[in-house]
């Protein structure tokens, strides 16, 4: 046994000395002319080697070098695409007894790598990698620099390079940008056609004030069409940040890319949004998909996209949402155009599906066909506030009073709320084109609930029009269109509305915060305008507004009673004092306003109640939104409705009721100067009733023509 470990052991010695001899007799400085050759062969450039070549002896045998470049073609900003300051090669030890130097991996430390693009498309990485079969048929060029005429040729092989702490410099003259790596490593197995080469890289640094960190590594199988290469594996990983946005983390990871196959990728990504420390969003997404580019790269292919989105801030509707987005895509690239089919889109509780196609260029045209069962608006654009119940008790409007000198400051003084007079950013609206539809089985838009919604819009360099917006609503119908025309400062817009068959009540609770009219029928709204400030609106707006109601109410005014207090007033007597609600019946009322420079007028006002007909004119400013409108009421022949008969002995009277104050709390009284001065029954009565006292107080005197000239003058003064 001794001996066998004494055998080993001097067959041990006698190899290392061998291969210490055959290093010292070998000099690593002639493997240059071959190592260059080699590259120019692989690479088609100039290899250059301005340092010594040693031997490595730790920890592996190897090669080790300093000052190498890889030079790039000529015309380009840099003259090197590779240099490096030291590289390292291990060596396999058996191949050198034969003459084959067989180079494992080449570690380049201290590198700077620069990848430019130019102006014409051409590159300095175009033709570097040659097709390594053809390359093997190739015979090898023989060493030259062999001490003796004996001596066999060297045979190189290199298997693999890689990048350590390196930088680099990504050009491209065509757009103007620039990519810096302010570190790179990459690790490269041997670039060679038709076999599978491992690829790891990191790197940090920045494009513009982007700044970025990746890492990743794939698997990369190179053809001799370079596009028709393929990768395998592939796990791409980092984060990305500039002063407003920033990736904490993302990830991709895809089974194989190859152009015209499909490939399965995954998506992850997490990330804020906002200036500063302020974040004003917040979340994450998650997905997976089915991607395929064809091998012309004129069309591109995804399906089976499904992606998850969870965010919070306060830049979104709601403190939380969770977004989902599901379908398929189409891209013809040459074309520009992108076709969205089977979109399946959801935000919280709301969801939408449709198609659509985005045909890309200076001003983006959008083109959609979305449907949903139910979307609930108000969920989306309000913020909830907290009301107490003082302001919600102060908030409620106040239903109509004979006097409302305490009806509230803001119904008092007839003042409103200062009004903004600050235009909205229309600027969007020219940045695309748009045609779509939109159906909803269900809206819920400022408290109102829509049915059967279909909206058709428009949208043209800044030219929007609505085609088509109809709706069930409180019971009838809704239609309308319009214009809104951005291209113009201020906006203009007009609208045409058509309203059929609505209680009116609801309409009016909900948008006006107003219970002063119910009843069922027609609204016909055209109007328009230049401005969309809350100022210009009701300032600038023009146009007509026709009403058209039937078996409805007057609420906060009893015409009736208000009849009886003008009875009182002419006999002289308290009007007898009976509740009743303050609510005035009417089989139809219908008006027509004009709007122009901030009023509403109208004189055309007409009501029809039971044992009551009303006409009435006057006008509203839209502004300090007061009232100011004048009723004249007549009575009926019939004694059976409203008023019974105390209201029969005003037939052929005409009793003035005057509405004032503001919107949110009217004011109605009898206007008695009115009732007293324009009735000509009630004139001719007290004119009789003042002669009858005349003659009562003069006796005979009162056929005198001189006193009667005096009597007719004091008359006419009364009167």
């Amino acid at each position: 046994m001794k001996k066998i470990v004494l055998i080993l052991l001097g067959i041990a010695v006698a190899a290392l000395l061998a291969i210490v001899t055959l290093i010292s007799l070998i000099d690593p400085n002639q493997f240059k002319p071959q190592l260059a050759e080699q590259v120019r062969k692989s690479t088609g450039r100039e290899l250059v080697m301005a340092g010594e070549l040693d031997w490595r002896f730790w920890p592996s045998l190897g090669l080790s070098l300093e000052k190498v470049a890889l030079r790039n073609p000529a015309g380009f900003a840099e003259p090197d695409l590779v240099r490096f300051e030291q590289g390292e090669a291990s060596v396999a030890l058996l191949p050198l007894l034969s003459h084959r130097l067989e180079i494992g991996k080449v570690t380049l430390s201290g590198a700077h790598l620069f990848i430019q693009t130019k102006a014409d498309g051409s590159s300095n990485l175009s033709g570097l990698i040659k097709d390594a079969t053809a390359d093997a048929s190739e015979p090898v060029v023989p060493a030259t620099p062999a001490p003796t005429a004996d001596s066999k040729p060297w045979q190189i092989s290199l298997q693999s390079v890689a990048l350590s702490q390196a930088s680099a410099l990504v050009q491209d003259d065509r757009s103007g940008t620039s990519l810096r790596l302010d570190r790179l490593d990459l690790d490269m197995g041997q670039l060679a056609t038709g076999q599978w080469v491992p690829v790891t890289l990191a790197a940090k640094g920045s494009a513009d004030k982007l700044a970025f960190d990746v890492k990743g590594q794939t698997q990369i199988k190179l053809a001799q069409e370079v596009m028709a290469s393929e990768l395998k594996d592939l796990s791409l990983s980092g984060s990305l940040s500039d002063p407003s946005l920033r990736l904490d983390s993302f990830s991709i990871k895809g089974d194989r890319l190859a152009l015209g196959e499909w490939s399965n990728l995954t998506l992850a990504l997490k990330g804020t949004k906002g200036e500063g420390q302020q974040a004003s969003l917040a979340g994450s997404l998650e997905g997976t998909l089915k991607g395929r580019l064809d091998k012309e790269m004129k069309l591109a292919e995804l399906s089976d996209v499904l992606l998850t989105a969870a965010l919070e801030g306060d830049a979104l509707p709601r403190p939380q949402m969770k977004l989902k987005l599901a379908g398929f895509a189409r891209a013809e690239l040459d074309k520009e155009l992108i076709t969205l089919s089977k979109l399946v889109m959801s935000a919280d509780e709301a969801l939408l599906s449709g198609d659509g196609t985005v045909q890309l260029g200076a001003v983006p045209a959008i083109t959609f066909d979305l449907k949903g069962e139910k979307l609930d608006l108000d969920k989306w654009l309000a913020k909830s506030v907290p009301t107490t119940p003082a302001q919600a008790k102060e908030d409620k409007p106040a239903t109509g009073v004979a006097n409302t000198a305490a009806s509230g400051n803001k119904a008092a003084t007839g003042k409103s709320e200062a009004l903004s007079t600050v235009e909205p950013d229309l600027g969007a609206l020219k940045g695309m084109d748009l045609d779509g539809r939109l159906q909803l089985g269900s809206l819920r838009l400022k408290g109102l609930d829509l049915g059967a919604v279909d909206l058709q819009v428009a949208l043209a360099k800044g030219l929007l029009t609505l085609k088509q917006f109809s709706a069930t609503v409180a019971g009838g119908q809704i239609n309308a269109n319009g214009v809104l025309d951005a291209r113009q400062q201020p906006a203009t817009y007009k609208v045409h509305k058509q309203v059929a068959g609505v209680n009116i009540r609801p309409l009016l609770q909900t948008l006006a915060q107003s219970d002063l009219l119910e009843g069922k029928g027609d609204l016909d709204v055209q109007v328009q305008g230049r401005g969309l400030s809350e100022l210009a609106l009701r300032n600038g707006m023009q146009g007509k507004v026709t009403l058209k109601l039937s078996d409805g109410a007057l609420h906060g005014i009893n015409l009736p009673e208000m009849i009886r207090e003008a009875r009182a007033t002419l006999t002289g007597k308290g009007a007898e004092q009976v509740k009743e609600a303050r609510k005035t019946d009417f089989s139809a009322l219908t008006a027509s306003f004009q709007i122009a420079a901030g009023v509403a007028r109208s004189n055309d006002i007409q009501l029809f109640a039971p044992a009551l007909r009303v006409k009435g004119e006057g006008q509203t400013a839209l502004v300090p939104e007061s009232l100011d409108f004048l009723f004249l009421t007549s009575i009926v022949e019939s004694s059976k409705g409203q008023g019974g008969k105390d209201v029969d002995e005003l037939k052929e009277i005409t009793i003035p009721v005057r509405i004032g104050g503001h919107w949110q709390a009217p004011s109605y009284q009898l206007d008695v100067k009115a009732l007293l001065s324009n009735n000509k029954l009630l004139e001719d009565k007290a004119r009789k009733e003042a002669e009858r006292g005349l003659k009562k107080l003069l006796g005979d005197k009162a056929d005198n023509e001189a006193v009667k000239g005096v009597a007719d003058q004091l008359l006419k003064g009364l009167f």
